[in-house]
């Protein structure tokens, strides 16, 4: 057989012809053998770690990305649907039966994730305030004050006298009911103080309690509800403030940190066998069966293959080197 013969056969794209039948020989060694052999946590590890470093190294990653946004942001931007109109109805149904199922967390869990010197000082900020000012209005003068107009006649006569008194009389009212307001922060404080801690504790209670699941439920779902019910519009402005760029220049800083600061691939390596320890010495036919997921490996990874033989076996340097590879040996 001549060269050109076997090119001639070679090129042949039927179904079953040579190239689909060494594409499917490709595809069933490949299933044939161990997952780890498929995936080398030691060649993954460098493969990444080159990534990463050659990412960090780029001069023109940040301008890609900060374009991209831009162009994620003007298509949300222009687009008037809401998110759940945008996904499919299947999807949102899911979601939904998803954030609608019975659950509720370990309570050291929530309280360890709530209960944080941040969050801790805007619930006490938010709880003085709501305090403080319900105070100034219960101590407003009488005839200002809808919570005191049931009062007695006598308090809205004394009233009325202390705000008609000149002289001292007007200035002790005066000076007793800043007093009486100072005392009445301190107390605020006081007790907002000693209440912060129960109110994390019946947050907690609340988020957590088995026998509250259903009401748990039903506010997962209604936040589910309130995101999918977001405009798209709304979403692309709120990406322009989010300033990913930013965000992706402090992730580098801290990518190069970490890459220059320990031996990173020993350390990528180490979590990709972890990752693998179970199942890294069972074929990678057997996971993907056990997974229902065979058959579509099988079909796609065939076709694709295929796809990219037949232009290789079609190309002028395939047949200069079959050409080259079918002379004899000389001695």
């Amino acid at each position: 057989m001549t060269p050109q013969d076997l090119l001639a056969r070679l090129q042949d794209t039927s179904p079953n012809g040579p190239v689909d039948r060494l594409a499917a020989l490709v595809v069933e060694h490949e299933l044939s053998q161990p997952l780890e052999t498929l995936l080398p946590p030691a060649l993954l590890a460098r493969a990444l770690k080159a990534g990463l470093e050659g990412w960090l190294a780029s001069e023109t990653a940040d301008r890609e990305l900060a374009s991209a946004i831009d162009h994620l942001q003007g298509r949300l931007t222009q687009d008037r649907r809401t998110l759940r109109e945008a996904l499919p109805p299947e999807l949102s149904k899911g979601l939904s039966e998803l954030a609608a199922r019975r659950f509720s967390p370990d309570r050291t869990l929530v309280l360890s994730v709530l209960d944080r010197p941040p969050v801790r000082s805007l619930a006490r900020g938010l709880l003085l305030n709501l305090l403080i000012e319900f105070s100034r209005k219960v101590s407003a003068p009488v005839t200002e004050n809808r919570i005191a107009k049931g009062f007695s006649g006598l308090a809205k006569l004394a009233a009325d006298q202390a705000k008609s008194a000149g002289g001292t009389l007007g200035g002790i009212a005066g000076a007793l009911s800043e007093e009486i307001e100072r005392q009445v922060e301190k107390r605020a404080r006081d007790f907002v103080d000693s209440a912060l801690s129960g109110v994390f504790q019946q947050l907690a209670d609340a988020l957590t309690d088995p026998s509250r699941a259903s009401e748990q439920a039903e506010m997962r779902v209604a936040l589910l509800d309130g995101v999918l019910s977001l405009p798209l519009a709304r979403l692309g402005r709120e990406l322009s403030r989010a300033d990913v760029p930013g965000g992706a220049a402090v992730v580098r800083k801290g990518l190069s940190q970490w890459l220059a600061s320990k031996d990173t691939t020993a350390e990528l390596e180490g979590w990709l066998t972890r990752a693998l320890e179970r199942d890294g010495k069972r074929p990678v036919r057997e996971v993907l069966g056990a997974l229902g997921l065979l058959d579509a490996f099988q079909t796609l990874g065939r076709e694709s293959l295929h796809a990219r033989l037949t232009p290789v076996v079609a190309s002028e340097p395939f047949a200069r080197w079959l050409e080259e590879l079918m002379q004899p040996r000389q001695a």
